[in-house]
């Protein structure tokens, strides 16, 4: 579904070059869902912005469903930090956003945006402003706008860093059953490790910039998931360790360094 082969990112300045992310191999099969976890500062957000168009490789290749990526696609959608509500509009009106802007027929996506509310635990919203939702509930609102064009890959940076923790376990519990009945293929960066066992198939995790892959974690715990006490965990807790170490060890300095010192 998505494959990035040999994808590397960097950035110009008047001080120099800066290499957010280089080398990049990664195959994401349709349906799954993939979270990506590392440092500040290692490419993730920058990892997201390639996949949906926003920013060009400067080496390598992605290509989604098979067809290069050279720009935006109306297949994919991206939810970001904030839900970027627009006050003056209510919560269906914010919901049926893209279909204005697409041009689509609003008549025929209106019973759609229902029944996303519905879904999202917010039927019976679709007349309030955001000011009189909660953030959780304006991030579902969110949610279910990105949802609205039916997209083939959900880009999510960090959606619930925002939140407090009970609210984010509540929106990551929802999260799994809206990914598993709109079975879109999304890729979910965090910085939670908790996040990525309890939502994801597979993690990757990322060095230190320049953002390599370190290595991809695979979560085989049955879903749904949850993280309170149940059957599986003692392997919640082995993959979140695991997760953790990764994340902790230091890179090794390549030969080049080496011989430079």
């Amino acid at each position: 579904m998505i494959r990035l082969t040999g994808v590397s990112r960097s950035f110009s300045s008047r001080s120099g070059s800066t290499v957010a992310l280089q080398g990049i191999d990664l195959h994401i099969a349709e349906g799954e869902f993939v979270a990506v976890v590392g440092r500040s500062g290692c490419g993730k957000s920058t990892l997201l912005r390639l996949l949906a168009g926003l920013l060009p490789v400067t080496e390598g290749e992605i290509t989604i469903g098979g067809e290069r990526v050279s720009g935006a696609r109306r297949d994919v959608a991206m939810l970001f930090q904030r839900p970027a509500l627009l006050p003056w509009r209510s919560v269906l009106d914010n919901v049926l956003l893209p279909v204005e802007i697409f041009g689509w027929r609003k008549a025929e996506y209106r019973d759609r945006a229902h029944r996303l509310l519905e879904t999202a635990g917010l039927g019976g919203f679709e007349k309030h402003r955001p000011h009189e939702l909660s953030g959780g509930m304006q991030q579902r609102v969110s949610l279910c706008r990105s949802l609205m064009g039916e997209p083939r890959v959900l880009l999510m940076d960090e959606p619930f860093s925002a939140l407090d923790a009970l609210t984010r376990a509540e929106l990551a519990v929802e999260l799994q059953r809206v990914h598993i009945e709109n079975s879109a293929t999304v890729v979910f960066v965090t910085h939670s490790i908790d996040e990525a066992v309890l939502l994801a198939d597979r993690v990757v995790v990322l060095t230190p910039r320049p953002g390599r892959i370190r290595k991809v974690v695979d979560i085989g715990i049955p879903r749904p998931r949850t993280l309170g006490r149940t059957a599986y965990l003692d392997e919640a807790a082995r993959c979140s360790a695991d997760l953790h170490e990764l994340l902790m060890e230091q890179d090794l300095p390549t030969s080049a360094e080496t011989e430079g010192r």
